[in-house]
């Protein structure tokens, strides 16, 4: 090769892979990102307020609700298939008893996904109205009989509705002991790029060894620490975990720690708030990027008020 045709090969490949970046969606997640709007409404399980929580509905009531994204939790079922499911155990949320009731104590671990998908995920909120939303008129009858017999969806299953709307996810992966944290980012990271949403997801969880082995796998998806008490020096923490944001218990945030942590680029997500003057205190404290709610019905407007829609 001449070495004219030489620096014209090495140009199309600069070209080429900065055409490549500039098509590539930035993730808002990562750490330093521009975010669509100051503070991003994130449904909790869904809309879990008016839906069964962790299932599909719940998904497409929040984002007709105007949630900017969703935060599920997964676990992952004997035969090693990620599943939203927020419990250790499938009774509070399915029929699981009625369908295997010689399998106590009914933990996720110990039922296939075939098994798993033959229960009814839908029922125990219409008959249970955990957050009162049905006897307040807020839930349709015909919303009502959808939810009966809804399934438990798998993470893959979650992850290709969210790509088909365009949308974004908060993967909560729940501490799991049957698993060691590197077996279990070594089945999440692939599935993260098997169904295209590096760029739109984050990966969160209470057990901090999971978000380092998701690093270590690719340090382009972005992680989240969950915490309930906040660490001695939460930026030094942070950083030695690799990690892009922050999301805190209600005792593990203070303006203070919300300001400094966002100076350094972290977002900083909290959790769970439903009353409307506790998401106005938090849409408006500086430095907080996300609220985690049961209902992104009622944050919604308060944020539209505060900052308009989202620009992307």
């Amino acid at each position: 090769m001449s070495r004219r045709l030489a620096v014209l090969f090495l140009l199309s490949l600069v070209v080429l892979a900065v055409t490549v970046n500039a098509a590539a969606p930035e993730n808002i997640f990562s750490r330093g990102a521009t975010r669509p709007r100051p503070v991003l409404n994130i449904a909790h399980a869904g809309a879990a307020s008016i839906a069964p929580q962790n299932t599909i509905i719940a998904g497409e009531k929040a984002l007709q609700a105007g949630a900017d994204l969703w935060g599920i939790d997964t676990r992952i079922t004997k035969d090693g298939v990620f599943i939203l499911m927020h419990d250790k155990t499938l009774t509070r949320t399915t029929n699981v008893k009625q369908v295997f009731p010689d399998r106590a104590p009914w933990l996720v671990k110990d039922f296939t996904l075939e098994e798993i998908e033959r229960l009814d995920a839908g029922s125990w909120f219409v008959k249970t109205d955990p957050f009162g939303q049905i006897k307040a008129g807020n839930v349709s009858p015909a919303d009502q009989r959808a939810y009966v017999g809804v399934k438990v969806p798998t993470l893959k299953e979650a992850l290709e509705f969210t790509k088909a709307h365009h949308w974004r996810m908060d993967i909560e992966v729940k501490p799991m002991d049957y698993l060691t944290p590197a077996q279990i980012a070594a089945k999440l990271v692939p599935l993260i790029h098997a169904t295209g949403m590096v760029d739109w997801v984050m990966v969160s969880s209470f057990d901090h060894r999971i978000l380092v082995q998701v690093k270590k796998l690719d340090p382009h998806i972005p992680t989240a620490a969950l915490v309930i008490l906040p660490p001695a020096d939460p930026v030094g923490y942070l950083e030695k975990l690799g990690a892009d944001g922050y999301e805190p218990s209600v005792i593990a945030i203070t303006p203070k720690i919300a300001a400094e942590l966002s100076a350094h680029g972290f977002g900083v997500y909290v959790w769970t708030y439903d009353d409307p003057e506790q998401l106005r205190y938090f849409a408006t404290m500086p430095g907080v990027t996300g609220i985690y709610t049961d209902f992104p019905q009622r944050l919604a407007p308060i944020l539209q008020k505060l900052y308009g829609a989202p620009t992307g």
